[in-house]
């Protein structure tokens, strides 16, 4: 019996109900439609992270005010790097000359040279003007999903350099190295500082991250550089099979596949 029957047995029989926000469909019990809206949000920024890439190892969601969901992210930029087809070569010498500095080159380095990195990753979202949103935490690398870029101005005026400012009991602020996902667009953004004005930077590709994480993000401790091939191939064979099995049980996939074979 297929995911979606199950799930449509349990719809049936109204021990569960199922709303469709976005592209994505959710069942619950019980449905607060505003935290549906931070999830479809957060989502999307999650799915932008694999198209660049990583791929989730840990994920959880938080029940706090802040409506979090936390992941682990690990990468083989090395065999990315070293792939016959990938075409981000060129890009990526020119971003390594563009480091800031020797310590920022060594850490690009870093990425290309070890086997496995892996990065903790905190999303959260803004959906209102007057959504009280501020950085808890240096503990991991900040995404916040918002949907247009009409938010942007909100945020730029909370920008802090939290090496200066202490992040305990800030009720206020929000970190200045914060990824931004805007779900209209489709892409990841961060701010830099030229001349005490904010610029607002685009990310088109996987490099052009790697170049944030090396220049930019203030928590680079956090991430782990590993050449441990046993470890990356086993989370890396429990993706694969995770991946299968989505596959395998997307039973509206096979239904439109079929319909578009006999149209």
């Amino acid at each position: 019996m297929s995911l979606e029957a199950r799930l449509s047995t349990l719809e049936k029989h109204k021990w569960v109900s199922k709303k469709k926000l976005s592209k994505h469909f959710y069942y619950s019990k019980k449905f607060d439609l505003d935290n549906l809206n931070h999830l479809d949000l957060q989502a999307d920024a999650l799915q932008k992270m694999l198209t660049l890439g990583f791929r989730t190892n840990k994920l959880s969601i938080t029940t706090n005010q802040q409506k979090q969901v936390s992941a682990t992210f690990y990468s083989s930029v090395r065999n990315i790097y070293n792939h016959k087809n990938f075409s981000q070569k060129p890009q990526a010498f020119q971003l390594f000359n563009q480091c800031l500095s020797n310590q920022n080159k060594e850490l690009l380095l870093d990425f290309i040279n070890h086997h496995h990195v892996q990065i903790p990753v905190q999303f959260s979202s803004i959906r209102d003007d007057n959504q009280l949103f501020h950085t808890l935490s240096l503990d991991n690398l900040d995404i916040v999903a918002i949907p247009t870029m009409q938010h942007l101005p909100k945020i730029e005026e909370k920008l802090k350099d939290f090496s200066i400012y202490r992040v305990k009991n800030n009720t206020e602020f929000i970190r200045d190295d914060i990824l931004i996902y805007i779900q209209c667009k489709d892409s990841f953004y961060y701010y830099i500082k030229k001349e005490q004005q904010w610029h607002l930077i685009k990310i088109n590709s996987l490099f052009e991250l790697l170049f944030y994480l090396t220049n930019f993000f203030k928590t680079t401790k956090k991430i782990i550089f590993s050449n441990d091939i046993d470890n990356y191939e086993e989370l890396n064979n429990l993706y694969k099979k995770s991946t299968e099995n989505r596959k395998q049980y997307n039973t509206i996939a096979k239904k439109n596949a079929k319909k578009e074979a006999q149209s």
